[in-house]
Parts: C-alpha cells; sequence; structure tokens
C-alpha cells in the first residue's frame, strides 16, 4: 500500500506529459503531487519556509541551455529525499516504469503478502480466568 504522505513534484514543459505523470501516479495511489510547467514555479517552491517534498519527478529540458537553471535545479536536489531527472527523449515513463520507480522510492510492506490469506479465527468458548469445567462458560 503506497505511503499516502509522500509529496511529490513532477515538472515538465510539456503539459500533456505532465498529466500522463499524474494520472500514472494516481493509479499507483498518490495523491500529493503537484506539477510545475515552469522553472520559476519550481524555483519559489525551493524556500525554506515552504514544507519539503519527498520526491521529485523531472524533465531535463526545463533547465536546457541556461546554465543558471541547471545550477539552481541540482542545487535545490538537495531538498529532496528522491529525485528522478529524464529526459523526454530517451526515456518511456509509462504506467509500468513509474510503478518500478515508485517501488523503489516507497517499498512495498514486507506484510503487503499476507493482505490475500484467507484468516481463520477459531472461537473458544472458554473465557481467559474462568475456572469451570464445562465446554461452555455462563
Amino acid at each position: 500500500m503506497p505511503n499516502k504522505a509522500l509529496k511529490i513534484i513532477i515538472a515538465d514543459t510539456h503539459l500533456p506529459k505532465l498529466i500522463q505523470l499524474e494520472k500514472s501516479l494516481n493509479r499507483l495511489g498518490y495523491f500529493k503531487i503537484l506539477p510545475v510547467q515552469h522553472f520559476d514555479d519550481l524555483r519559489a517552491l525551493n524556500h525554506e519556509l515552504l514544507e519539503p517534498f519527498d520526491v521529485i519527478i523531472a524533465n531535463k529540458a526545463l533547465t536546457l541551455g541556461n546554465p543558471t537553471h541547471s545550477n539552481l535545479l541540482w542545487q535545490s536536489l538537495r531538498r529532496f529525499n528522491y529525485a528522478l531527472l529524464y529526459d523526454d527523449e530517451k526515456t518511456l515513463l509509462d504506467d509500468d516504469s513509474m510503478r518500478r520507480v515508485m517501488a523503489r522510492i516507497d517499498p512495498p510492506s514486507p506484510w503487503e503478502c499476507l493482505k490475500d490469506l484467507t484468516w481463520i479465527k477459531f472461537r473458544s468458548d472458554h473465557r481467559p480466568g474462568c475456572s469451570c469445567q464445562r465446554l461452555t462458560c455462563p
């Protein structure tokens, strides 16, 4: 079961890609997602008074051609626990790849495999601390 408190930023200049990534994360159970389309918005989120985000998934094209933006992005990445920078032309981020990425970031509980088991609870008619000899206590 996904960590519902995980806060994720998606940064991409292409709106359809932002929507696709957000829907993919929603299908995986993550809903605290902030899509960002411009670098200036991402820079504003780097303020120290704001509560930090846990994960950033960003397209490298946000900083393309601007060394100042590249330096600011690398400095802001220190505030995140996890960062995934991708190249839109070389990286395919579909539902399956997002599932694998999020499994590394937010691993499932070791008890997850037990959720599908049928549990049987045996009913005991004998109350603890009762000294009666009958099968059922009054």
